[in-house]
C-alpha cells in the first residue's frame, strides 16, 4: 500500500531512528530530522554499537541515584549512560534547535563571546556554536559526558576547552555563560551561581532556563522552592545578578514561528516580563 503524504512526512521527521518512548516521556516532538540523524550517528560512532542498543541501555538503567547526597549525584553523572543518550537525542527537537539559533543570534548582536556552555550535557550547543565560529567552551562533570563531547569536537576538527564543572572556572573570562536545564540539578545552587558569577566578566550575561519542577527525580528537593519564579529572582538578586529579560526572537520571527512553525531568526530582543518554562532568562553580573 502506498504511504499517504502524512505517513511520508512522519517517516521523514522520525528519520531512521526516533525514540518515540523518549519523545512521549519528555513531551517533545522531533522537528529537526537532520540534527537527529547527526546525534544518532555520533552516539553510534562513539559507543560503537547500534543506536537501539544504546537506547535499551538508557531505558534499563536507573533513572537517578539511590539518594540525593552530593557524592551520590556526582558518581551518577560521572558514570551513568542516561544523560549521554538523553541529552544528545534531544538535539533533534525543534525547541532545542530554536534555542541554539537564539543563542547564536544573541552572541552576534551583543558580542557575547567567549561563551561557556555550563552543564552542557551531550555538547549540542557547544558543537552548534563552534561550528559557526563562535568561541565556546564546555563544562560538565568529568566522565562519560565530557569524554563524549571531546570525541564529538575532534570528529569535527574543532578545538574547544573542556572544564571540570566541579572545580573553579577561569576567573572573569566569559562574556556569557549558558546554563540550560542545569541549575535544578546542582546540589548547592548558591555555590554554583557564585561559581558562574566568578567566571563572568563585569556585566557578563548568565543565560539560564528555569525548570525547578518536582516531578523529576534528578531535580533536587533542596531547590524545589525556586520553582516559584519570584523566589528564584529574589535569590539571584541577593547573589549579585540583575534580571535583564527573556531572550526572544524579533517580533516578525516570532509571528512566523507561531503561525508556520518555521524558525527564521533575523535578530533577537529582550522581553522584560519574567516568565519561566522553556524561556532563556538573562541575568547580568552586577560587578561592573
Amino acid at each position: 500500500m502506498t504511504p499517504t503524504p502524512t505517513e511520508k512526512r512522519a517517516a521523514y521527521i522520525s528519520g531512521p531512528f526516533s525514540d518515540e518512548r523518549l519523545n512521549r516521556h519528555l513531551r517533545k516532538t522531533v522537528g529537526a530530522p537532520a540534527a537527529l540523524a547527526r546525534a544518532v550517528a555520533d552516539l553510534e560512532g562513539y559507543c560503537r554499537e547500534p543506536i537501539r542498543a544504546v537506547a535499551e541501555r538508557y531505558w534499563t538503567s536507573p533513572m537517578a541515584p539511590a539518594d540525593q547526597r552530593p557524592e551520590s549525584l556526582l558518581e551518577f553523572y560521572k558514570t551513568s549512560d542516561r544523560y549521554l543518550y538523553e541529552s544528545t537525542m534531544t538535539e533533534g527537537y525543534a525547541d532545542h534547535q530554536r534555542m541554539a539559533q537564539l543563542v547564536i543570534a544573541a552572541v552576534r548582536r551583543w558580542r557575547l563571546s567567549p561563551i561557556l556552555d555550563f552543564g552542557g550535557g551531550g555538547g549540542g550547543l557547544t558543537v552548534a556554536l563552534t561550528a559557526r565560529g563562535v568561541p565556546c567552551e564546555y563544562a560538565d562533570v568529568p566522565g562519560k559526558l565530557t569524554e563524549f563531547v571531546r570525541w564529538r569536537l575532534a570528529q569535527r576538527g574543532v578545538t574547544a576547552s573542556i572544564h571540570d564543572a566541579t572545580q573553579p572556572l577561569p576567573a572573569a573570562r566569559y562574556r556569557a555563560v549558558l546554563a540550560v536545564d542545569v541549575l535544578e540539578h546542582v546540589p548547592d545552587l548558591a555555590a554554583t551561581v557564585r561559581q558562574l558569577k566568578a567566571a563572568l566578566g563585569p556585566g557578563g550575561w548568565l543565560i539560564a532556563t528555569h525548570s525547578f519542577t518536582p516531578d523529576d527525580p534528578l531535580h533536587l528537593a533542596s531547590s524545589h522552592q525556586y520553582g516559584d519564579l519570584k523566589v528564584f529572582d529574589a535569590f539571584m538578586q541577593t547573589e549579585g545578578f540583575h534580571y535583564r529579560g527573556r531572550l526572544k526572537a524579533c517580533v516578525i520571527s516570532e509571528a512566523i514561528y507561531r503561525h508556520t512553525g518555521r524558525s527564521i531568526i533575523w535578530t533577537t530582543r529582550l522581553s522584560r516580563k519574567l516568565k519561566g518554562g522553556g524561556n532563556l532568562l538573562v541575568y547580568v553580573n552586577e560587578n561592573i
